[in-house]
């Protein structure tokens, strides 16, 4: 069985897309760090409620036990992130499941397989498990444009990935 950690924004996306489900494709464990599931947590509203119904039933919520190690990674990246990339060493994940870029570039640096929200739809469009990605996509884009304009951050890969799609 392959563990995949995951962090929040994707978390928040699936949930708001009707599509945490495809967290646990083929077998794969989904696991999130405390941080992770503690900040989902403080906003309570329809992903939030979904996210904890999955740690009910099927995704684990783990705690990191190298803090050492997520103290370091925290002059980098927030506290989620941090537990995301330390949890998923302690555990031999598989894969990690990041929208961040700093945090993707982080973990691709410490030799992490990483994958992002719009990777997932496109894998489950590829399998035939959601017909359309284009309402979907345009969701993520524009909600993580918003997000990555208030951090200054270059949205590129994903305004290509949407005239490729042609939305």
């Amino acid at each position: 069985m392959s563990i995949w950690v995951v962090n929040t924004s994707p978390l928040v996306f699936l949930s708001n897309l009707g599509r945490l489900e495809l967290l646990r494709h083929e077998g794969r464990e989904a696991c999130i760090p405390r941080a992770v599931a503690e900040e989902i947590a403080e906003k309570p509203d329809a992903a939030a409620q979904a996210v904890q119904a999955a740690c009910a039933t099927w995704m684990q919520v783990r705690n990191v036990t190298d803090q050492t190690a997520v103290t370091l990674v925290q002059a980098a990246l927030h506290k989620g992130e941090a537990e995301v990339i330390v949890l998923a060493a302690e555990l031999h994940a598989e894969r990690l499941v990041l929208d961040d870029q700093d945090a993707r570039r982080f973990a691709d640096r410490c030799g992490f397989k990483v994958i992002g929200t719009l990777g997932i739809l496109l894998a489950a469009k590829q399998r035939g498990v959601i017909a359309s990605l284009s309402v979907k996509v345009l969701g993520v884009v524009r909600w993580r444009k918003r997000v990555e304009d208030r951090k200054r951050a270059n949205d590129m890969p994903y305004i290509q990935l949407v005239a490729m799609l042609q939305l």
